[in-house]
Parts: C-alpha cells; structure tokens; sequence
C-alpha cells in the first residue's frame, strides 16, 4: 500500500504511522484556474491512501472536490491503482444537508455518489456537519464512510490550558451537539448554547443571548467549522459582555475566509484553537493520530 498526497507534515505523519511510503502529489493550477493534479510517481498494481486536504482562506470547495475527483479517476483508471481509501479530513457541502427551497441540490447525497464513481474504495473523513440526513455512512451506497471526531483532538490542545471554572458554549442551537461532545471529552461538567436567527435570503446572523453566569470563568465558545466568522465572533462578543475572563474559539474546520480571523480576534477572543482537517498554518491540534488509528483498524 502507498500513500499518495503532498508532501506536508500532515501526510508525513500519517505514512509514518502506517509505515507507507507517501508518494507525491503535485498541485499544478494552470492561469486561468484550471487545475492539474499530477501523481508523481507509479502506483500501478498497489492499494492507495489518498490523503487530499483543503486549503484554509481560499475559499474554494468546488477547486478542492474536482482535485480529489480527477485524482480518483486518474488512480482508478489510468494509473492501476488498486483499491483507494480516500481521507477527505473536511467534507464540503454538507451544510446543505437538506431541501432547505425548492428546487435547491442535495448536495452532500449527490457529492458522495461522485466519489464512489470516481473510484473511492472508502473514505473517512472528520466531523461531518450532517444534521438531517442521519449518519455519515448513510449517503454512500457502495463504500464504506467513516466519520471520526475532530472534538477529541480540540479537547487534547484544550486539556493543556489551565483553565479556570470552564465553562462550553455553542454559538447556536444547532451546536449544543459539539457543546457537548467536546464537554465530554474534555471532562468538563457545564455547556450550553446560545440561539441564532439567519436569514436565508441575506445570510445576516443574529445571536441571542441566555442568562448564563459566566463572570469571572474561563469560556470556550465551540463549533465544528469557522468561514466567515460571524457567528462565532457574536458569540465570543457575547461571552465577554457576561464577564468570560477568558474565552477560547474553538472548532474543528478552520476554513477561514479572508478577514474571518481578525472578526474573531476582535470580538475578543483570547485563543483560537482548530484542527489541521483543513491546511491552516494556525492550527494547534491535530486528527492525524486518530486517522491513523482507523486506519490500522484500532
């Protein structure tokens, strides 16, 4: 088995682990935005782990998913690979998990029926913002789907910290479920979340604020991903105005587009802390050792 990818620390890591050689993947984009993914050496007859990362501030999915594609087909077809476990750490277009008006895709169903045809034997990926479709596994039919938590990984970073009376916090509703899995792991006994209205047409958040008594405490506001940083940067806001002594922003996906940081950072937070699902040079903690371990089966 090989591993294909680019030579970062991230893929370096996990060959070691596995003890695979990692076989490079250059990333050519050509000047009007076409890209050229080019596998750098033969695989011909070999089982691959391709390990294909977004890159944070970008703000490009669809550049993202045509890479991984044209890599499968190119394995998968002309190059002999034989079976290809992807690792796709960050899952795009999840969040529209649902028929929110008509006539719009549902697009997380339709993406994995475009992996399993490009080529992919199995994939796993990390804390898939899947909320109405069921499981992650569920949306492919052909391949096995294996959804890991980023929220351990955070916890590890966090536990670190000393930390005073911590208190877990989701930005909305929808994320009391990271609230309390990252409570979990951290072994930390208090979360909640506050409530947040977006418009569907505009996209403008409003967040509202419980009676929470967070003076004098040390807040971690939590999501599973950061893009524009709105709804994070009003809750970290929200946190201060209730006394926080301290408030981390933490999240698993920093996908981080231009500007996001600096909202968060400004709203007054005094940490930010994500995982490396996604290429950021900020990122403090890391889903490769549990990518490792799915993958020798532990």
């Amino acid at each position: 088995m090989l591993l294909v990818g680019p030579e970062d620390d991230f893929n370096i890591k996990i060959a070691r682990g596995l003890g695979l050689k990692l076989v490079p993947l250059e990333r050519r984009i050509f000047p009007d935005g076409e890209i050229c993914p080019r596998v750098r050496e033969e695989v011909r007859g070999s089982d691959v782990v391709l390990s294909l990362r977004m890159k944070s501030g970008v703000g490009r999915p669809n550049d993202y998913l045509l890479e991984v594609l044209f890599t499968l087909r190119n394995l998968k077809r002309h190059m002999g690979a034989g079976d290809i476990v992807l690792i796709m750490p960050y899952f795009p277009y999840a969040r529209q998990d649902a028929i929110f008006r008509i006539g719009e895709p549902l697009s997380p169903s339709y993406l994995a029926e475009m992996l399993e045809d490009a080529g992919a034997s199995s994939i796993v990926s990390v804390t898939v913002h899947l909320h109405r479709l069921g499981s992650f596994s569920e949306i492919f039919k052909k391949i096995k789907a294996t959804n890991l938590s980023g929220f351990k990984a955070l916890s590890e970073s966090i536990k670190r910290l000393p930390l005073q009376d911590p208190f877990i916090i989701g930005p909305d509703t929808e994320s009391i479920h990271w609230a309390r899995e990252l409570a979990q792991f951290c072994g930390i006994g208090e979360y909640d979340a506050f409530r947040k209205e977006r418009d569907i047409e505009t996209g403008d958040i409003r967040t509202y604020i419980k009676e929470i008594d967070l003076k004098n405490r040390d807040v971690i506001v939590v999501d599973d991903m950061v893009s524009t940083g709105g709804t994070m940067a009003n809750a970290v806001a929200a946190a201060k105005e209730m006394g926080a002594r301290l408030v981390i922003s933490a999240f698993v996906h920093p996908i981080l587009v231009p500007g996001s940081v600096e909202k968060i950072l400004g709203a007054g937070a005094d940490i930010i802390i994500a995982t490396d699902t996604i290429e950021w040079g900020g990122s403090k903690a890391s889903v490769t050792g549990d990518i490792i371990d799915t993958l020798r089966g532990g």
